[in-house]
């Protein structure tokens, strides 16, 4: 599939049209702010993600209102699903994925595991870097797993997949994985379990973790020291990779 060419207004312009599969296409270009370049990438490939996420406030509170005089209701009380967030606030822009999965290119992943995939764009930079590797995203509002999926299927990306799960689940075992992305998507208790989780998974097979958030680097600074800063990637106030291998 190719992307269109587009600036600011949509129209065409001076950015080359490239394949989805060609990883230049999640470069920004300069001028051009990061999260209109991924507004604009979202329109090419087809997504639907603003009238999903309108459709959504309207039968959900958004995200910051506990009370709510309306009949909307809260969607899973007890974990956050960001309902009426931006959509461009609510997904991390291409480029910055880009950015994080492109120093791995010694490593090749073989599977990568993304905690809160929203519409999957993780796993659509990851296939245009490492196609043979396997995607896993897991995401608790069905609407959003749906659009992705269809996206993924639209793409023709092998082996790419949202899954509808709550991972907070107390039967929710994660899958053995070389890369796993994990943000502030709840509380610190929240955050907490799913790492703990994650280092029961590291007696069996060491991992990168693709941290991103204040919450999930104060809590693997302050109790998970074994979940080591990897020196090949730069700390900044996207992302920070940690890896459970020894050397």
């Amino acid at each position: 599939m190719s992307l269109e060419s587009l600036t600011k207004n949509g129209s065409k312009g001076p950015i080359q049209m490239r394949s989805i599969t060609d990883s230049n296409s999640f470069i920004t270009p300069q001028n051009m702010h990061v999260r209109i370049h991924s507004k604009l990438l979202d329109k090419a490939i087809g997504f639907k993600i603003q009238n999903i996420e309108k459709k959504l406030l309207k039968k959900y509170r958004p995200y910051y209102k506990v009370d709510d005089d309306s009949s909307r209701k809260r969607h899973y009380q007890g974990t956050q699903t960001w309902i009426g967030l931006h959509p461009q606030a609510l997904q991390t822009p291409y480029n910055d994925i880009l950015d994080a999965l492109s120093v791995f290119h010694k490593v090749l992943p073989e599977k990568v595991i993304d905690f809160g995939a929203g519409y999957g764009r993780v796993g659509i930079v990851m296939k245009s870097l490492y196609p043979d590797a396997e995607f896993i995203g897991y995401e608790i509002l069905e609407e959003r797993m749906a659009e992705g999926n269809r996206i993924f299927e639209k793409l023709n990306l092998e082996n790419c997949i949202i899954k509808d799960q709550n991972i907070l689940d107390d039967n929710f075992k994660i899958p053995e994985a070389d890369i796993y992305f994990i943000y502030d998507f709840s509380e610190v208790d929240d955050l907490n379990k799913i790492l703990l989780r994650l280092r029961a998974v590291s007696e069996k097979k060491d991992f990168y973790l693709i941290a991103k958030g204040e919450r999930v680097h104060y809590l693997i600074n302050k109790k998970f020291k074994d979940f080591r800063s990897v020196n090949f990637a730069n700390d900044d106030e996207f992302w920070s990779i940690f890896t459970t291998k020894k050397n």
